[in-house]
């Protein structure tokens, strides 16, 4: 060890090696044993250099909480001790995991076959089974390449449990602390909130980190969450399983590694509007859940049956609303707003001397050009709401849905009132064109 890089032997009991990590308040070291053979990793925390007095409990809760873990994926803690009597420095002594970083291999060794991501991701899974079903469930918060070793003969190992805590954390708990690294992270944590599906997220940004070779933070993130590509350079269950995971919202993740470990052991077979991705035919396994629920006054979604169907018929309604949807077949709204939506027309119609009103008629005759063959005789389907886009009259919908084992996603405009009563998560009816399904909408009356 260089001179001046600190003791080459720790409370008589430990030599030092080398120097495995270091941090702003301490660092790692793999050390010797004097009364044993195999080598240890001992973690030093030293006191003056400490930002933050919450370090020191959270240093503390990692030895208390590794403690009582056993599990091969996970280092065992040997020793918990402050180095003499006036020292400044805690020690943690732990097995050392011998390997080769996930980071490392992806940086420098040879590239990570499709067997290998799998082996990684199911070995994770693992780890996180059993950290998640201890009572209280125990929490890494910090999975990240950097904190997954691979060791010689292909088994992985969960190491720096220096975010560790028991137990959900909320931000309205005294004491809680935002700890990760960005772009790892799901939102949730990032305010101080986190759970065992955060620990899924992280693994989530860990493997498209791995199989795309791109840091998390450099994909898009536009739209509030990481913005997958839907040509990601793996087989359909990992795509799969990275799609389901990097949801930004918890509770449409996989809510327990089991759970998530099925995309890769049991690939679920969706049923109809169980829908998930884009046209790579790799959909996400979260089935949406959210039920629709409209009142006496508002719209409710149509299933219209088999082809071929009359426009004047039965249905009038549904193709009304679809060709005119700012003013459709049902009021919507209140009777005050729609008597002023109607004067409003009114009153532009005859400030602009009929052109307001020509404009109108030509977006229904575009809209029925659009939509007339798709009513008559488009196949059903079912789908679900990805997202709604809100502007100042129109929102705009996107949705996918599954045609043939092809997962396709479309946008559908409606008037902004349906935002009021339909949101993401949201299970719809769609009809679609048989001979080319990227021409499709949903129906409601």
């Amino acid at each position: 060890m260089p001179q001046g890089e600190g003791p080459r032997v720790i409370e008589d009991r430990f030599e030092v090696i080398r120097v495995l990590g270091q941090g702003s308040s301490g660092r790692t070291l793999l050390c010797r044993e004097k009364s044993g053979t195999s080598p240890v990793a001992v973690k030093e925390l030293h006191f003056e250099h400490l930002d933050d007095w919450k370090q020191l409990e959270l240093f503390e809760r990692e030895a208390d909480v590794l403690s009582r873990l056993d599990h091969p994926g996970i280092p065992k803690i040997l020793d918990f001790f402050r180095a003499g009597s006036e020292s400044t420095t805690l020690c943690i002594v732990q097995e050392f995991v011998e390997g080769t970083s996930l980071q490392l291999r992806m940086d420098s060794g040879p590239m990570l076959g499709q067997e290998e991501v799998h082996e990684v991701a199911l070995g994770l899974l693992e780890i996180l089974e059993y950290l998640h079903g201890r009572s209280p469930p125990v929490l890494h918060r910090d999975i990240k390449p950097s904190n997954v070793l691979i060791r010689p003969e292909g088994k992985v190992a969960l190491v720096d449990f220096g975010g560790v805590c028991s137990g959900w954390r909320l931000a309205s708990q005294a004491g809680a602390t935002v700890v990760g690294t960005f772009g790892y992270m799901p939102p949730e944590q990032m305010v101080g909130q986190a759970g065992p599906t955060s620990d899924l997220y992280a693994l989530g940004a860990t493997l498209l980190h791995v199989v795309t070779g791109k840091l998390p933070t450099d994909f898009p993130f536009d739209s509030g969450r990481i913005e997958v590509p839907r040509d990601l350079p793996c087989d359909g269950p990992l795509a799969r399983l990275i799609e389901a995971l990097l949801r930004p919202a918890a509770r449409d993740r996989p809510q327990t590694a089991v759970a998530a470990r099925q995309f890769l052991t049991d690939p679920p077979q969706e049923p109809a509007g169980v829908i998930v991705r884009a046209d790579d035919a790799s959909p996400s396994p979260v089935p949406r859940q959210r039920v629709v629920i409209a009142s006496d006054d508002g719209p409710r979604l149509v299933d219209l049956g088999p082809p071929p169907r009359d426009p004047e018929g039965e249905f009038k309604g549904v193709y009304r609303n679809l060709v005119n949807p700012l003013f459709p077949d049902r009021r919507l709204w209140s009777g005050g707003i729609h008597g002023l939506w109607i004067c409003i027309a009114g009153l532009g119609t005859v400030m602009s001397l009929g052109t307001l009103q020509l404009v109108l008629r030509s977006i229904v005759r575009k809209r029925k050009r659009r939509y007339d063959d798709l009513f008559r005789e488009g196949e059903s389907a079912r789908g679900v709401i990805l997202s709604v886009e809100r502007g100042s009259t129109f929102a705009t919908f996107k949705y996918e849905f599954e045609v043939d084992g092809t997962v396709y996603i479309a946008f559908m405009d409606n008037a902004v009132e349906m935002a009021r009563f339909w949101g993401e998560g949201d299970s719809v009816p769609v009809l679609y064109d048989q001979k080319d399904p990227r021409r499709s909408c949903f129906v409601y009356g």
